[in-house]
């Protein structure tokens, strides 16, 4: 799920639901099967295709008889496929209910497991706000949750014998077109159903049509949904997979002109490439990239080329590339512009240890005398990212920008960051190792584990074998965050979403005191010295 606006929200769960209510009408000889093709079929935008996945998974996989047990499996089944089909999700929205909902289900019947994940699931929309910063901004709760609470209130109502009113007549619903997402920066969101394709292949195609990707479905039948640029090269791209058909396109940057000319004063934060945030999550935020050479052609980090298409280039072309910071007239256009609507930028980046960025950015910030705070964060990729993070958080609560560098060195010293490396050619190539170590490592089989200490790369020990590799990462994540009672988390992969995924359930399972964890892709910087196949995990503990 992401955190989108809400002004479609409703209508397009409603479409959901209505579709997955007229299939029951017809008394199909299979209601699981109707139901499940129903809610593809039917679903709409982003919280409508993530509904359309949890229905699916839970009424298909709902074992018999039904009781207190069973929905609970169904209900665990929904969430792990809502956030499975989701390349990167985000807490406080209505993936973070549907898990609490699965994990407060209890009791033997039918009746007090709904009851009780409902009140899991109520608990955790209350909390939506401090888990997404744009809802406490609004002073709301995230409508996909709240929708995904009142269906449950439903299902609990009817189970109790209130009346249900089941008007076919009533919603043949067109849904809204979205009214602005700041959240993407492409223009329209793209949303179709797929016959005979591989789901898989279409799910690793789609991050290369545009952002905001969610693939529901098997090869019989599958919901697509993507924001992007081009609707007709996305239509045309998932039909050389299977069948396309009922396509709905809409256009989300309608208004943003308006809520910009409308909005004034506060604090822009700029972040550089590194961060690995290539989407903003606030329209206030920029992104900076660093650049990426392949001998003497040029490209700008997630913006020239596509995290897949690095990736693939790495692993064949002959020469590695190189990577240089962002140049000080960079940073001067985008504090020109965002001054012309803030009060102020506060710009964070990468460690000076590891590169040139923060001095291009204190350079382009002379510019603009007494507007521009520019923050070493001392750190890399997840933490960075943990560091943006909280820093918008202490402007949501009142902390003027000169306060926020103590806030970004607080976040430094309470958090910590580990990754891995599948082999240590890249590394080898970038120069930060010798060959014959490299071959050695190479030989042995051995995995090193790596963290980010005051800005520097350092060795955090070393496995053997590809499968202890995850388990260590989070044994020493737990190890090093034991003196915490609440802490964030990131997660970052290099191009293998299925590797973060386990290591999320991992994390999770392993440690108590989780606000949040957010699932990054490694850009083109990082991905240069990493290379395919790392995995990173960091954490930051709440004040």
């Amino acid at each position: 799920m992401y955190p989108v606006a809400d002004g479609d929200t409703g209508s397009n769960l409603l479409s959901t639901v209505d579709a997955i209510a007229a299939a029951l009408r017809a008394n199909p000889g299979d209601p699981a099967r109707a139901a499940a093709d129903a809610a593809l079929l039917g679903a709409r935008g982003n919280s409508g295709t993530i509904l359309s996945a949890l229905v699916r998974a839970a009424v298909l996989s709902l074992p018999t008889p039904v009781d207190g047990a069973a929905v609970r499996a169904a209900l665990r089944a929904g969430a792990d496929a809502a956030y499975a089909a989701v390349p990167e999700p985000v807490e406080g929205t209505m993936l973070t209910v549907a898990r609490a909902a699965a994990e407060a289900c209890a009791g033997e019947t039918v009746e007090g497991a709904l009851r009780a994940a409902l009140s899991g699931a109520r608990t955790a929309l209350e909390r939506t706000p401090d888990q997404l910063g744009m809802l406490a901004d609004a002073g709301v709760v995230d409508a996909g949750a709240a929708g995904l609470v009142t269906i449950l209130e439903g299902l609990v109502a009817a189970i109790d014998g209130d009346e249900v009113v089941d008007d076919d007549a009533a919603v043949a619903s067109v849904p809204a077109a979205h009214v602005h997402d700041p959240s993407s920066r492409y223009r329209w969101c793209v949303g179709f159903v797929l016959r005979g394709a591989d789901v898989d292949a279409v799910r690793a195609a789609a991050g290369t049509w545009g952002d905001s990707v969610v693939v529901v479905g098997d090869a019989a039948l599958a919901r697509v949904h993507v924001h992007a640029d081009d609707a007709d090269v996305v239509l045309a791209a998932a039909a050389a997979f299977g069948a396309v058909s009922d396509p709905a396109v809409s256009d989300m940057h309608a208004g943003i002109r308006e809520a910009a000319a409308i909005r004034a004063g506060g604090t822009a934060i700029v972040y550089d490439s590194t961060a690995d945030l290539p989407v903003p999550d606030r329209d206030s935020w920029r992104m900076v990239p660093l650049t990426v050479h392949f001998g003497d052609e040029e490209v700008r980090d997630y913006v020239d080329l596509t995290v897949e298409e690095f990736y693939a280039r790495l692993q064949t072309d002959p020469m590695h590339p190189r990577t240089s910071q962002p140049s000080p007239g960079a940073f001067v256009a985008v504090y020109a512009e965002l001054l012309e609507t803030y009060d102020d930028v506060v710009s964070i980046h990468i460690s000076s240890k590891l590169s040139g960025t923060c001095a291009s950015a204190h350079a382009a910030a002379r510019e603009f005398p007494g507007r521009v705070t520019v923050i070493d964060s001392l750190n890399v990729s997840m933490p960075l990212a943990l560091a943006v993070m909280r820093a918008q958080q202490a402007l949501d609560n009142g902390v003027p920008p000169k306060e926020l560098p103590a806030v970004v060195e607080r976040a430094r010293r309470s958090c910590d960051c580990l990754f891995s490396v599948p082999t240590l050619e890249y590394l080898q190539r970038g120069g930060r190792i010798g060959r014959a170590q490299a071959l050695v490592g190479t030989l042995l089989g051995v995995r090193p584990l790596l963290a980010i200490e005051d800005g520097e790369v350092v060795p955090a020990g070393k496995v053997r074998g590809a499968d202890r590799v995850l388990p260590a990462l989070v044994a020493e994540l737990v190890r090093r965050s034991a003196p915490y009672a609440e802490i964030d988390v990131a997660i970052a992969h290099a191009a293998d979403p299925q590797a973060a995924a386990e290591l999320e359930r991992l994390v999770r399972d392993a440690r108590g005191g989780i606000r949040s964890v957010r699932v990054l892709t490694l850009g083109a910087v990082i991905g240069a010295h990493a290379g395919p196949g790392a995995l990173g995990l960091a954490y930051v503990a709440l004040d």
